[in-house]
Order: structure tokens, then sequence, then C-alpha cells
């Protein structure tokens, strides 16, 4: 299994709007190789809101995939850069063997 990981630490006040973005422009259930997809919000930060987008793929084709994907392409059009509420974005990978499915 491939495991990508997406840490996003945002200006307090906005992760209930990213999850939202996000909620509204996930195809990502359709690709192919596509596993499971957690989104896990941390409020109870001094300074900032973490949001936690784990997806799993069957293999790393299946991501990459998906990164090359229209549905890719049409979720990430309207940025135009890095909004200014994002003060960092951290994204991990990890290949995994499994000994059952999740």
């Amino acid at each position: 299994m491939y495991i990508v990981t997406n840490t996003v630490h945002l200006q307090p006040g906005n992760a209930d709007m990213f999850v939202e973005r996000f909620n509204r422009e996930g195809k990502v259930e359709t690709m192919p190789g596509f596993v499971g997809l957690e989104v896990m919000l941390t409020e109870n930060t001094k300074d900032y809101e973490e949001i936690t987008i784990v997806t799993r793929w069957e293999d790393p084709t299946g991501f990459k995939g998906w990164m090359k994907s229209r549905e890719f392409k049409d979720a990430h059009a309207h940025r135009g850069g890095i909004p200014e509420f994002i003060i960092k974005n951290k994204t991990t990978y990890y290949q995994v063997k499994l000994r059952r499915k999740p």
C-alpha cells in the first residue's frame, strides 16, 4: 500500500472552510487504485489549526495517476498560488506492506 499524508497548518479560524472545500472537490474516490481517505482536524493548538489528509493507494501508480488526472487538475485549477491562510504544508509518502487490508 502507498500512503500519502498531507499536513497543513492554517491560521486560526480557517480550518472548517478548508475542510469544506476539500469535501466539495473530492473526486479522488473514483480513481483506480484508491483504497481510502481520512481528513483529521486539530483545533486545539495555540497558533494554528492543523488538518491532516491521508489517502491510501494500492501502489504508487494509483497515486501518480491521480496527480496526472483531469480531476486533480480541475480540483486545483482555482489556485493562484498558496492561499495566505496556509502557514505550512508538508506531504509525506510511505510504501508499506500489509498483513491484512483495512
